[in-house]
């Protein structure tokens, strides 16, 4: 069994990168790219020279009776898109078929920063739980390897082969199977927030970006027909109503109607509809790395072969490749997954 070690480490001592790896490329799909994706989304959203100011109100003629900043502070909370439908304005409840009497409030709008920092810390999470349960062990293998020019080669060598040995059997299973426990947890973490997403959108998120994409399918004649509702205003309109009530002359209340328009969702509306086909993606991934790891843990080929790979040329040049053979197909899960983990640095 040393033997086999002793080969594995032997012929790959010269090739170590310096950078250890402790996950794949599909792992950094979830806290790395997406975590960076969703704060620059955030920052986005939050900043007013994209859009200008997040909302701007008309009062009509009640526009000289009114504190704008007043209006539109109190209408950036308490805005509603029941707009009756005969009001012309495009991307409106009333566009929108949505004046039935029923109130719906916008109040999500303004959260949208803080709810994309939220998910973006969610999805670090896994990588959190997998730095605790990896230990530092890639590193520890990796100690000494800051360059290409391995000091003391035989040494280092020679010390990991004993360390190996004393480990092996069985020892590893739990570093393999952390790992996909942790791959697990990602696609449940990005389906826990599709969900999260579709009731912080008020349920408009679930097929968002299927609709989008059908809607911009049709002809521009049949988008603008009055039944054809495009997607991105129902769950973003543009055009809000507020009632503003104010004290009048008289020391009475006076209701001032007006219409707003959020510039904030020329936006957000965009944000979603790429978090929407970016979560997809990330589910397909999860997925597929999920059955590559249930096809690895039923076929001793498989492993071999993956092995195989990592060695590059070196494997043609050993005299004792069937050596490492025997040793790969034999050997339990976690005592195949660290070496190969370690020749390569990356999966």
């Amino acid at each position: 069994m040393a033997e086999a070690v002793g080969i594995l480490t032997g012929v790959l001592s010269g090739f170590l990168e310096p950078t250890v790896s402790i996950d794949n490329w599909g792992f950094r799909f979830f806290y790395s790219y997406t975590t960076a994706l969703l704060v620059t989304f955030s920052a986005a959203t939050a900043a007013r020279q994209f859009f200008g100011n997040p909302i701007e109100c008309d009062a009509g003629s009640a526009r000289g009776a009114v504190d704008q900043g007043a209006l539109e502070s109190y209408c950036w909370m308490y805005s509603t898109w029941d707009i009756p439908r005969e009001y012309k304005g495009a991307c409106s409840g009333g566009d929108l078929g949505q004046g039935r009497g029923r109130i719906v409030y916008n109040s999500y709008y303004q959260w949208v920063p803080l709810y994309l920092l939220v998910l973006s810390v969610l999805f670090y999470l896994p990588r959190l739980f997998w730095l605790l349960m990896e230990g530092g062990l890639m590193r520890f293998f990796g100690r000494g390897t800051a360059s290409r020019l391995v000091e003391d080669e035989h040494d280092k060598r020679e010390r990991l082969v004993r360390y190996y040995a004393r480990n092996i059997h069985n020892k590893f299973n739990i570093y393999f199977f952390a790992f996909i426990f942790c791959e697990g947890l990602n696609l449940a973490m990005v389906i826990l927030q599709f969900g999260m997403t579709n009731q912080f959108l008020s349920k408009h998120f679930l097929t968002y970006g299927f609709q989008v994409w059908r809607y911009y399918l049709l002809p521009d004649e049949e988008q603008q027909m009055s039944f054809k509702k495009n997607p991105m205003c129902e769950t973003f309109p543009r055009i809000v109503s507020c009632n503003y009530w104010k004290w009048g002359g008289a020391g009475v209340q006076e209701n001032v109607s007006a219409i707003c328009i959020l510039g904030l969702n020329i936006v957000n509306d965009k944000v979603f509809l790429v978090l929407w086909w970016w979560f997809v993606l990330l589910i397909l991934i999860a997925v597929v790395r999920l059955l590559y790891r249930v096809i690895q843990c039923r076929s001793s080929r498989l492993r071999y072969h993956l092995i195989k790979m990592r060695l590059h040329y070196n494997s043609k040049k050993s005299a004792k490749i069937e050596v490492i053979e025997a040793f790969v197909k034999k050997a339990e899960l976690g005592d195949w997954y660290v070496p190969q983990k370690f020749i390569s640095l990356h999966v």
